[in-house]
C-alpha cells in the first residue's frame, strides 16, 4: 500500500484533528505588545491609530517550518473616539501549505468609572489555503495517483472572531474567541475544519518608583482548542517611560523566549523577540526569531463647547493682562525718562 508524506501532512493541517500542539492560528511571541493579534476589543483602547509590521521565522533550522508575515492597522473614529475600526493581513507557510487571511474588526468602548472600561470586538473576514501539490516529494512515482496529478489545490472560508476587554491604567483582562464559525473546507476528496480557538490574558502593570518612569508588568495567556489540552504562558515586561523595554516569557513545556524593544520620538517602535525551544524541537532547530515594527499617531483631545468656551475666555483675559502689562511698562518707561 503506498503512502505520501503529503497526504499524511494535509490530513493533519486541514482535518479535524488540530496540528501543531493543537493551535490552527499562528503563534506569536510578540502578545504582550499588540494584544490586538488574538482579541479585536483592544483595538481603541488608546485612542488615535497604530500601525504595526510583524515577521516571525519560527523552528530555525527545520525545514518546512512555519514562516509568518502580519500587517495590522486600527484607529478610533474622530467623532465618536469609543469606537475603533481596524484589520490585518497575514500570509503563513507551513511545509507544503500557504495561508493568506484578510479580516477587518469593529469595537465599542463603555466607560464603566473613572478608571474602568470594557470594550467589545468583533471581527470577520477569510482566509485562502494553498497546497503546493508540484513541491511534494512522494515515496512512490509511479504516476498512479490522481492526486499527485494536480499541481496545485486551494480552499477557502470565511470566519469571525470576537472578543471582550476589561481595563485600567493598571489592570487588564480579555477574553477572545477565534474561527467562531468554523466553516469547512474541500478538499479534493478531504474535508477539513477549523477548529474554535480560546485566549485568555490577564496582566497588572505595578509602578516600581514616585516618578513613575519604571513600570513592571506581569502577565498570562491561556489558549485552548479542543481536543488538545490547555496551553498557559506566563510573561513579564520591564519597561522605562515608554521608551525601553525587556521582557520574557515562558511557555508551558514548548519554548521559553526573552523580548527588548525601544521607542523613537514617540511614535515609532522596534522590538525583537527570541524563542527557545524546551522540547525535542531543539535537537534540530536553533528557536524562533520575531521582529515587529509599529507606528502610532495620537488622537487630538476633543473640547466640549464649555472647555472651548472657558478656552477662549482664558486666552481673551491674557491678551488684557498682557495689553495691561505693556501699558503699565511702557508709562514707567516714559516717567523714567
Amino acid at each position: 500500500m503506498k503512502k505520501y508524506f503529503l497526504h499524511i501532512t494535509l490530513f493533519l493541517l486541514l482535518s479535524n484533528a488540530v496540528p501543531f500542539f493543537g493551535q490552527q492560528q499562528s503563534l506569536f511571541t510578540s502578545i504582550i505588545t499588540n494584544q490586538y493579534l488574538y482579541n479585536p476589543a483592544y483595538a481603541g483602547v488608546n485612542t488615535g491609530q497604530e500601525y504595526t509590521g510583524l515577521y516571525r521565522s519560527q523552528w530555525a533550522g527545520f525545514s518546512g517550518a512555519p514562516n509568518t508575515a502580519l500587517f495590522s492597522g486600527f484607529g478610533t473614529l474622530k467623532k465618536k473616539p469609543q469606537m475603533a475600526l481596524g484589520g490585518y493581513i497575514m500570509t503563513e507557510r507551513i511545509g507544503l501549505l500557504q495561508r493568506n487571511s484578510l479580516y477587518f474588526s469593529y469595537s465599542y468602548h463603555l466607560r464603566l468609572s473613572n478608571k474602568l472600561n470594557l470594550s467589545f470586538g468583533l471581527s470577520g473576514g477569510g482566509t485562502q489555503y494553498n497546497v503546493r501539490v508540484y513541491d511534494a516529494i512522494p515515496y512512490s512515482t509511479d504516476g498512479t495517483d490522481e492526486f499527485l496529478s494536480n499541481n496545485n489545490l486551494s480552499g477557502n472560508t470565511f470566519d469571525a472572531n470576537a472578543g471582550t476587554y476589561l481595563y485600567s491604567k493598571k489592570f487588564f483582562l480579555g477574553i477572545s474567541t477565534m474561527q467562531l464559525l468554523s466553516s469547512k473546507i474541500t478538499w479534493y476528496s478531504k474535508l477539513g475544519q477549523p477548529t474554535i480557538h480560546m485566549y485568555g490574558i490577564i496582566g497588572y502593570n505595578f509602578e516600581l518608583d514616585k516618578k513613575k518612569e519604571w513600570t513592571l508588568q506581569p502577565s498570562m495567556l491561556i489558549r485552548y482548542s479542543n481536543p488538545a489540552p490547555y496551553q498557559w504562558e506566563g510573561n513579564l515586561k520591564l519597561s522605562y517611560k515608554n521608551l525601553v523595554w525587556v521582557g520574557g516569557t515562558y511557555r508551558h513545556k514548548a519554548s521559553s523566549s526573552a523580548l527588548i524593544g525601544f521607542t523613537i520620538k514617540k511614535q515609532f517602535s522596534v522590538a525583537y523577540a527570541y524563542d527557545y525551544s524546551l522540547n525535542a524541537l531543539q535537537t534540530y532547530s536553533s528557536g524562533s526569531h520575531e521582529i515587529m515594527l509599529r507606528y502610532n499617531v495620537s488622537a487630538k483631545k476633543r473640547m466640549s463647547k464649555a472647555e472651548k468656551q472657558l478656552d477662549a475666555d482664558e486666552q481673551e483675559l491674557n491678551t488684557i493682562d498682557n495689553s495691561l502689562k505693556s501699558n503699565l511698562k511702557n508709562k514707567k518707561n516714559d516717567e523714567n525718562k
